[in-house]
């Protein structure tokens, strides 16, 4: 209620400024230009209360918004994220091993996702095709080098 007792007080202080300047200005040229300035003050005098007033009334709509459709949402774009994170990372180590001619049975992506919604990549497990026994080190040592990443490399031997 005080909020709007000040608004009003402004109001009346702007119109009264107003008054008293368009008294004072003589009549001509000038009385156009004079008249919107003061217009424009007046609509500043207005709005301005209102300004403050508004981000109050967006947060109040912001802490609604929590429904649980919303969080339902959330959970899928993170699946979804996650799944095209790991689907990515997958893909880049079957092109690097085929860079250097070594074929891959299966790549399983570690990963935890963080409060701040950025994924954390763990560790990187790839199973190579049966008969690439011998290259594990020689792929890792190219997929840590290239990826950047912590790999555990292995082979199917046992097809």
């Amino acid at each position: 209620m005080n909020a709007v007792r000040e608004w009003s007080a402004a109001i009346c202080m702007a119109a009264l400024v107003a008054a008293m300047l368009q008294g004072l200005v003589p009549n001509g040229s000038m009385e156009r230009m004079v008249k919107f300035v003061i217009g424009a003050f007046v609509i500043c005098a207005l709005i301005v209360p209102l300004a403050k007033i508004a981000p109050k009334i967006s947060m109040s709509f912001q802490e609604d918004a929590g429904s649980p459709a919303n969080s339902q949402l959330e959970k899928t774009v993170e699946k979804q994220y996650s799944a095209a994170a790991q689907e990515s990372i997958t893909n880049l180590v079957v092109t690097e091993l085929n860079n250097i001619n070594i074929k891959c049975k299966n790549v399983n992506v570690i990963m935890d996702t963080n409060e701040d919604g950025s994924i954390s990549i763990n560790k990187v497990v790839v199973i190579l095709a049966k008969g690439y026994g011998a290259d594990c080190e020689k792929a890792s040592a190219q997929l840590e080098k290239t990826l950047g990443l912590k790999m555990e490399v292995s082979s199917d031997e046992s097809e």
